[in-house]
């Protein structure tokens, strides 16, 4: 039977259950969506219900009811593949190359494993389950593949999806160095210089003395060096997308940057045009054999090897960096080693953090607190301390 109330009905049902129920402000008589077990838990529901058409709030309880399992609906269509998807078709700035290395650690590392599951049900117990599952493997693909699960979580809390991101393995996007990096003198820079092919033997004096990354040397035109006061205009670097070469800007503004060159650096580059002649200003420095921006594979050349042609066995001598490497006892050299070679030597020569971070291009949030741009005369007396460097090198090795 039912009990009179101000507002609603409640009614006992043969079941024991309660049902309730109310006239709406649309004149319809409104059915809770479900029977309660008391009738407390019924007169409950309908003082909600009386809340909400007092604040002017109100839906009837099967719209609400529509209306959630649409939200549901949509929120278990949120999964991680799809969503991951889209934010990486939305960020438009990023390099080609940026793109395609999230684009791999996506299909590679995260989407067999998170794929199909809502953005909002992945948990840190599932991040961290992921993590370990690679042990020892691949550490640095783990840690790039990381970093972009970080990214995409974040934009979900900034999307409101989530109110706090799963990503919380300590130097989860880190990984260990397995290799020290090798660190020539002065003297091993110029007999590495002096063992590579003539066509690459500026780049490598450039490499190790101004600290050049190896994408930003290759992207070099003959408009970038003014031989005349010395310097290098660093604003491309080359890139590969997609498996093709190409070369586009810096990663960021402290990659764009004026670098003073030694002396014999100027020289090495003046010779090296005299002998492979740059045609137009927009012509490459150091171009591969097909006039195209030089390969990394190409620079590199090949180590020591046996090839069997006809039943017979012929040795082949290595050649290019390799090469070069093994003629001045570093075979485990690295051609990034270059680049910490300047550093190493522009410190030697009086150059303060500060000034060795503009002149490498390097910027990152630990260094932000004093990184300051150095001045052209500050960059100019490093170029000069390097070159007082090689000529008492060079008296060294002749005396």
């Amino acid at each position: 039977m039912g009990h009179r109330r101000s507002f609603g009905q409640i009614i006992r049902l043969p079941s024991k259950r309660y049902r309730a129920r109310y006239t709406g402000p649309d004149q319809a008589l409104h059915n809770a969506p479900t029977t309660f077990e008391t009738r407390e838990d019924a007169e409950a529901w309908l003082t909600d219900e009386r809340r909400r058409v007092s604040t002017g709030a109100w839906a009837s309880p099967a719209a609400r009811l529509e209306e959630l399992r649409r939200s549901e609906a949509a929120r278990l269509a949120r999964v991680f593949e799809d969503y991951a998807q889209a934010w990486l078709d939305g960020r438009h700035d990023i390099r080609p190359s940026t793109r395609d290395s999230y684009s791999a650690s996506l299909s590679r590392h995260l989407v067999p494993w998170f794929g199909r599951t809502p953005v909002d049900e992945i948990t840190t117990e599932d991040v961290r389950a992921w993590h370990a599952s690679y042990g020892t493997r691949t550490p640095t693909a783990r840690a790039h593949a990381y970093a972009v699960l970080t990214a995409v979580m974040a934009r979900a809390v900034d999307d409101e999806l989530i109110a706090r991101t799963p990503c919380r393995v300590k130097s989860g996007g880190r990984t260990q160095v397995k290799r020290e990096p090798e660190v020539l003198t002065l003297a091993e820079l110029l007999a590495l210089a002096e063992a590579m092919p003539p066509q690459h033997r500026a780049l490598t004096l450039m490499s190790g003395l101004c600290g050049l990354r190896f994408g930003e040397v290759v992207a070099l035109r003959r408009r970038d060096v003014d031989l005349e006061r010395g310097v290098i205009t660093v604003t491309r670097t080359a890139v590969r997308a997609n498996g093709e070469k190409a070369s586009g800007p810096p990663k960021s503004a402290a990659g764009r940057r004026t670098v003073a060159m030694p002396r014999a650096v100027g020289d090495a580059l003046e010779t090296h045009l005299g002998h492979y002649p740059a045609a137009h200003p927009d012509a490459l420095l150091f171009p591969g054999r097909d006039g195209s921006l030089l390969a990394h594979s190409s620079l590199y050349g090949l180590p020591a090897r046996e090839e069997r042609r006809g039943g017979r066995v012929y040795r082949k001598e290595p050649f290019g960096f390799m090469r070069a490497r093994e003629a001045i006892g570093r075979p485990g050299l690295h051609w990034h080693d270059l680049r910490r070679t300047a550093a190493t030597l522009g410190a030697q020569a009086g150059a303060t953090v500060r000034e060795m971070q503009s002149r490498l291009g390097h910027s990152t949030p630990q260094m932000a607190l004093y990184y300051q741009s150095a001045t052209a005369e500050r960059d100019q007396r490093i170029a000069d301390r390097l070159q007082a460097q090689i000529e008492m090198a060079q008296r060294s090795s002749s005396g």
